[in-house]
């Protein structure tokens, strides 16, 4: 049997905009578009679908232009007549009467004996077609299908421009296809597309995904029964072009490594191999052949050096001289075997993998490895350092020659290069490779040496799973391989990849077996990665655990610090100087960004990209903190991402859907929540998840939503949170916010005092749990602080936080009204507002709390901080806080607005006045000077109440008179 595929895949975008040129034929709009894609790509198959889709209403004519056999001009096109003439649906309009003569050269069986042979020009003919392909769509369109332009005789090409210079307004739409090769047909491609009488459509390679549905399409399966390993090869191979997956399919279906089962599955039965389909195969050796035996012999070695090659390394391997390696090359473009690569510089590639392949299979297992020994030889003495790219083809050239150490020892290389370069996902690829090639009996150390640097790849990457995994795979190699020392270094590595994640348990259980392994007279260079990564186990991502104290941790961090900066071990000190910098924040941000900074210089010097990613991430998170801006936490997000540092990317994308939360930009933390956790979960990365998890939590609570609030803190303690070191964020941020905004202030006061009390009994750096903050403006309200413990407790360094901070301001003006200072306490306010700026709930909800206070103490403007709030809670859909605002009001003797329908028409600035939906539309009547009988009749109220309206106007806008009241209309009512 042979795999051909009954449908077109992954072209419905081509498939429409060929259906919408067949509709503008159809209604006399005319149409023409150029198919171009490489041989194989598909165009034939698409425009025979789109053909077949018009056929059942328009008339379709097909030609296809041939350079086989003795050129015949205008061959397509006497071919589309022809077709038109054996259905016998030839026109027979009288005005097509006069051009039946120019049309004979094309159809015989219009020849008369006195007519001229051709035509009088090709004009004339062309005309002739054109009016006859109007003719033949006259009722519902023709379309004409023109095949292989690039083959086209020169007639052919200017026929066919005439067409498309001429199809304005008929019933025709013409579709050629082509190669994208220079030539008159591309040319003419191009030109028609510049003066937009043509579209040009050009075909892609197949998506992985799409030649896996065409692959089952061509089995007759489904691609969730196609075998991977045939799927894998159709990735690899086929270039995503489906004539070679059809071709790679009846290859492996000849041979038999693929056979067909019960309930149309398929069944692979051995090893696929590289083989090359015979069909392809013959038609790659004979254009080499072509170009003679020396052409062949550079092209079987360009083959050797991969599908890309250089032609510098080409013609140091094959000792051609510079004339004779252009000769070649030309040649070989020429044969359509390969071509430059233009985005690569002085670099050709073949067409398609099965090319190279193909030469590869004419060369003897020998040949093949001394070409390979040659030019791999070659690479190695021709640079002192070799970049990562030449690394992999040293590499896959030393695997060619049989040498697969030598092959590990270059992707060694090349993958601590990456990890420099701050390519993490690269780096573990090539790690991998590494480690799989290299002899732990031959070279213990650079097996050893592979193995820590694909740990700490992998946990960059942020593949946990699998660094534990590839702990457990070469354990064994390991206990025979390598000495204590050394073993304890691996298990140092992977308690680090585990406290990166938050996998306290499994980073304990590491730094025990590193710890027991280490002898009391190990070196140095031993011990401090497995202090430094104990004393991050010990704090917690800065928490002392229980039975732990963080002042020692801190010492035994510093010292190990300090003694890797003076060994010139840069990594180690970067992870030391990390978690000093994250403890030094409960003293001030001053000394955390100092550490953070040591840690960029170490990086710069010693070129370690993602350390200097990470510690620019901190800086922008302090920032962030300090300011409320999330503008360098964004950039540096793109640089993780940029660099493949997943577990960071991560971490920076929950501290930016804290801000979002925070900045009451509700959608985006969302968004980020929901695109995070899945991946999160699926990473095992418990401690990001379980972070994530608050932010959702945090997100219910400040859109006051108690009952979503205690689903999500549920789902939280799922994972164990209630042991974490979010605690404090979960009860001061989520609970006591949302108690707050449900107007329960006992329940607020409670939480506050819990999350105070966790935080004193084990020190943490997340300081915005309300300690240093939110609790202190609360207590001022409630009269429980006085202005000298607020002074000492806002000389502490959590308390510039900028969240903190504006509450901090806040509890300043409410002790300094109350002391009768009302100039202060106002500057205080003004402070506060400055403060909030970036965070609208806590902005409201602080003018909701001190103008509580300042209602009963005397000062301020209460009532218009209460409206300002009350506008706010109610947009927000916050009821309970905007009924508390309103009913403070009341009590004052104050107007409160009314909650009516219409109520959004009024402007902002009007509401937060007061002004009712009623008073608005009075207030626009009055901006064109009515008085109020007119008034009342134009609102279809009395004019006792239009009076009343007026009154409460001129109090709510502060006009003196109801001239004043008119001007302000005007300049409020749009």
């Amino acid at each position: 049997m042979h795999a051909n595929s009954p449908i077109v895949v992954d072209r419905d975008d081509e498939l429409d905009l060929l259906a919408e040129a067949v509709r503008q034929g159809r209604d006399h709009r005319g149409a023409a578009v150029f198919v171009v894609g490489e041989a194989g790509i598909g165009k034939t198959r698409l425009v025979t679908e789109a053909a077949d889709r018009a056929r059942s209403r328009t008339a379709v004519l097909r030609g296809r232009c041939s350079r086989a056999g003795a050129p015949i001009a205008l061959r397509p096109l006497a071919e589309a007549l022809l077709s038109l003439v054996r259905t016998g649906l030839t026109p027979q309009d009288a005005e097509l009467q006069p051009y039946r003569a120019a049309l004979s050269p094309l159809v015989p069986e219009w020849r008369r004996p006195d007519s001229p042979h051709q035509p009088e020009s090709l004009i004339v003919l062309a005309e002739a077609i054109l009016r006859l392909l109007a003719a033949v769509g006259r009722d519902h369109g023709c379309v004409l299908v023109l095949e292989d332009l690039h083959d086209a005789d020169t007639e052919t090409i200017a026929v066919t421009e005439y067409l498309v210079d001429n199809l304005a307004g008929l019933p025709v739409t013409l579709v050629a296809t082509l190669r994208p090769g220079a030539g008159a047909a591309l040319d003419l491609a191009h030109q028609c597309r510049r003066h937009q009488t043509a579209g040009v459509v050009e075909l892609r390679p197949l998506t992985d995904d799409a030649v896996t549905r065409l692959a089952a399409a061509c089995l007759d399966t489904t691609p969730e029964a196609l075998p991977e390993p045939v799927a894998h090869r159709l990735h690899r191979d086929a270039d995503g072009t489906p004539l070679i997956v059809e071709e790679l399919l009846n290859g492996m279906i000849a041979t038999e490594a693929l056979r067909p089962v019960e309930g149309g599955r398929w069944q692979l039965t051995r090893d696929l191999g590289t083989t090359v389909p015979a069909t392809l195969a013959r038609s790659i050796t004979a254009r080499a052949d072509s170009l003679g035996p020396q052409g062949r012999a550079a092209l079987d070695t360009a083959a050797v050096l991969g599908r890309s090659f250089s032609p510098a390394l080409l013609q140091t391997v094959t000792g051609l001289d510079d004339r004779g390696l252009h000769i070649h090359l030309r040649a070989a473009v020429e044969a359509r075997i390969i071509h430059p690569d233009s985005g690569y510089g002085d670099t050709y590639v073949f067409r398609h993998a099965l090319t190279a392949e193909a030469l590869l299979a004419g060369l003897l297992p020998g040949e093949r490895a001394a070409l390979a020994r040659r030019a791999a030889a070659t690479l190695e003495a021709g640079a002192r350092e070799l970049s990562c790219e030449l690394r992999e083809l040293a590499a896959d050239l030393r695997r060619q020659a049989g040498d697969d150490h030598e092959a590990g020892l270059h992707l060694a290389a090349a993958g601590r290069q990456a990890i420099g370069e701050g390519l993490a996902d690269k780096a573990a690829a090539l790690l991998e490779r590494s480690v799989e090639l290299l002899d732990a009996r031959r070279d213990r150390t650079a097996w050893a040496d592979a193995v820590e640097s694909l740990l700490n790849a992998l946990t960059e990457s942020g593949r946990i799973e699998r660094a534990f995994a590839l702990a457990d795979s070469v354990a064994a190699t390991a206990a025979m391989e390598l000495g204590p020392g050394r073993r304890a270094g691996l298990h140092a590595r992977l308690a680090w990849a585990a406290a990166m994640v938050g996998r306290w348990e499994q980073a304990a259980e590491q730094v025990a077996a590193a710890r027991a392994l280490l002898a009391a007279d190990c070196t140095p260079e031993q011990r401090i990665p497995v202090d430094i990564v104990d004393g991050y186990v010990q704090v917690r991502d800065g928490r002392a655990t229980p039975g732990s104290a963080a002042g020692r941790a801190e010492d035994l961090v510093r010292s190990a610090t300090d003694t890797a900066i003076r060994l010139d071990l840069p990594v180690i000190a970067c992870q030391g100087l990390q978690l000093l910098a994250l403890l030094a924040r409960s003293r001030g941000f001053d000394e955390a960004d100092a550490c953070l900074r040591r840690i960029v210089a170490i990086a710069d010097q010693h070129g370690l990209p993602l350390w200097r990613a990470r510690a620019v991430g901190r800086l922008a998170g302090n920032h962030g903190l300090l300011s409320g801006s999330t503008d360098q936490l964004e950039q540096v997000h793109e640089v993780y991402l940029r660099s493949g540092a997943i577990t960071s990317a991560h971490q920076t994308e929950a501290s930016l859907a804290l801000l979002a939360v925070l900045r009451g930009d509700y959608p985006r933390a969302e968004c980020i929540t929901t695109r995070c956790e899945p991946v999160l979960a699926r990473l095992g990365h418990t401690g990001d998840l379980t972070y994530v998890r608050v932010i959702d939590a945090m997100l219910a609570a400040h859109r006051g939503r108690p009952r979503e609030l205690a689903r999500k803190l549920a789902e939280y303690r799922q994972l164990g949170g209630e042991h974490s070191e979010y605690t404090p964020i979960v009860l001061g941020l989520c609970e006591a916010v949302s108690a707050l905004l449900a107007e329960d202030r006992p329940a607020a006061r409670a939480a506050l005092a819990a999350a105070r009390a966790w935080d004193e009994g084990r020190p943490t750096t997340y300081f915005l749990g309300g300690r240093h903050g939110l609790e202190l403006l609360v207590a001022a309200v409630d009269a429980d602080l006085d202005l000298e413990r607020l002074e000492e407790a806002a000389r502490q360094a959590p308390t510039r936080l900028r969240w903190n901070l504006q509450f901090v301001h806040f509890a300043r003006a409410v002790l300094l009204g109350r002391a009768g200072r009302p100039a202060e306490a106002a500057d205080a306010l003004t402070s506060a507002l400055d403060a909030s700026q970036p965070f609208p709930l806590a902005r409201h909800l602080g003018l909701r709390l001190t103008a509580e206070a300042a209602l009963a103490d005397g000062w301020g403007e209460p009532s218009r901080w209460l409206r300002t709030a009350e506008e706010h809670f109610h947009d927000a859909g916050v009821a309970p806080a905007a009924s508390a605002c309103r009913s403070l009001l009341r009590q004052a003797g104050l107007p409160a607005t009314q909650r009516r329908s219409g109520h959004t028409r009024v402007p902002q600035l009007l509401r937060r006045r007061g002004i009712t939906a009623r008073e608005y539309d009075v207030l626009v009547l009055l901006a064109l000077r009515y008085g109020n009988t007119d008034i009342a009749r134009r609102l279809f109220i009395s004019p006792r109440t239009a009076e009343k309206h007026v009154a409460s106007l001129l109090t709510k806008t502060d006009s003196p008179n109801r001239t004043d009241l008119c001007d302000f209309a005007v300049r409020n009512c749009p």
